[in-house]
């Protein structure tokens, strides 16, 4: 029997994208038709503005080639009263907000930002956990109220400008506890410096469906349901387990780590490594597996969960 995340549909796409952006429609420098077209002129397929506590309506963008994802930024509490940043995404067919409005909770508290990220799940939203790094955030802070879908695991913005956005450990410690989440990827562009500057925050850190076609329910069910990679360079083309083996396809690599539930626990090493097909040990909760090219760079996987 294969077990995969990634959707087995022989017509399914590979599509492009950053889900996280901001416009001059909160704190960025560009408005959401020159966002949408620097991505598209750097061979994205797809882009979710998501301004802080605003909710800039894109829908009319949405071309034969580019989709546009509907969403927003919410500055946020945990439970602990911590603050957060918490990313709501959704589908053209649902209106959870009012489209160009600004949106504060009524109380920034953590009971009260708790009961509406579960109000935004009920309405068909993507509930996303932000930078945990560049928040100083512990696992402990939100694990007894984890209303997420995902988890923001590479934050190219913050990354490269505060060296605050890798969040894989984060995520590696929530899956270790138990917390079933995926690992997204974005930008989270404000672009105060030219696309072109050294100091740009675009086009760093991406998330790469396989979806049914491309279309914003097609990209979002591919969300749900974990059909998808997050990279800062490297691609993966398939990653499955069958007769206790697991499999992973990517492009050129140095190393391809394998994870369970634990550390990291197999590996496999070289100049130009595009596939590792190891076995199971037997008593794994789940895999997953980064593959990482000669830059440093890293692709990551979501888990397959074999329980």
């Amino acid at each position: 029997m294969k077990r995969t995340v990634f959707l087995q549909d022989e017509n399914a796409v590979w599509l492009k994208g950053n889900l996280h952006s901001h416009t001059v429609n909160s704190d960025g420098s560009l408005t959401p038709e020159e966002m949408k077209e620097a991505y598209k002129h750097h061979g994205y397929d797809f882009l979710a503005i998501t301004d802080h506590d605003f909710y800039s309506d894109t829908r009319n963008m949405t071309d034969a080639d580019f989709t546009m994802i509907q969403g927003f930024e919410l500055w946020s509490n945990a439970g602990n009263e911590k603050d957060i940043h918490v990313h709501y995404l959704w589908e053209d067919s649902i209106e959870p907000l009012k489209p160009n409005e600004t949106f504060h909770l009524p109380e920034r508290t953590g009971r009260v930002a708790t009961a509406f990220a579960y109000e935004m799940r009920n309405k068909g939203c993507f509930v996303q956990l932000n930078h945990p790094h560049w928040s100083m955030l512990s696992v402990e802070d939100i694990e007894f109220d984890n209303p997420y879908h995902a988890v923001e695991i590479m934050n190219y913005g913050t990354e490269w400008l505060e060296n605050t956005g890798d969040g894989s450990v984060f995520w590696s410690e929530m899956l270790y506890r138990g917390n079933k989440v995926w690992g997204t990827g974005g930008d989270d562009n404000h672009n105060h410096y030219p696309l072109d500057d050294m100091y740009s925050d675009s086009f760093g850190g991406f998330t790469v469906v396989k979806a049914r076609d491309r279309s914003s329910k097609a990209i979002m069910e591919a969300l749900f349901t974990g059909s998808f990679y997050t990279s800062t360079g490297p691609s993966i083309y398939d990653f499955y387990v069958e007769d206790d083996e697991i499999h992973v396809v990517c492009s050129p690599c140095e190393r391809i780590f394998i994870s369970g539930h634990t550390r990291p626990y197999q590996r496999k090493l070289g100049r130009h490594v595009t596939e590792f097909v190891t076995k199971l040990k037997g008593s794994e909760k789940l895999v997953r597996a980064e593959c990482m090219d000669a830059a440093g760079r890293s692709a990551y996987t979501n888990p397959i969960y074999l329980e």
